[in-house]
């Protein structure tokens, strides 16, 4: 079992991601900003990272990309948008993310998507 952090400030995202994680038999560790998602991320238990990329306490979509790179210390992060943009493609080509999915995204992509990673990063 993972312990998976899920960032986001949409309570339905929230509740969404939290119950499909449960389901695969992961915990979920919920926050609703970037404050407490770059608090979260300081417990070592935490496994694997999705964050939403535009949030309303965020310093921008590209600094925020680079606080949650830097503080993911070569962990899983998977980034979630509504909102691709040119400004987002072009800040991805820059750092390492493990995905970025748009939404609305498939469940079962996104079940592969935690279960392979989970494989390739046991506890």
């Amino acid at each position: 079992m993972a312990n998976v952090l899920v960032i986001d400030d949409e309570q339905n995202i929230l509740d969404f991601l939290s119950v499909r994680i449960k389901a695969m038999g992961h915990t979920p560790v919920r926050t609703a900003n970037c404050a407490e998602g770059l608090l979260a991320m300081d417990n070592p238990s935490i496994q694997v990272i999705i964050a939403d990329i535009y949030l309303p306490d965020s310093p921008g979509p590209g600094a925020w990309i680079d606080q949650l790179i830097t503080r993911a210390k070569n962990r899983p992060v998977i980034l979630i948008t509504g909102f691709p943009s040119q400004e987002l493609t072009a800040k991805l080509k820059e750092v390492t993310v493990t995905a970025l999915l748009t939404k609305p995204f498939e469940l079962a992509f996104l079940d592969e998507l935690i279960a392979k990673i989970i494989g390739s990063h046991p506890t």
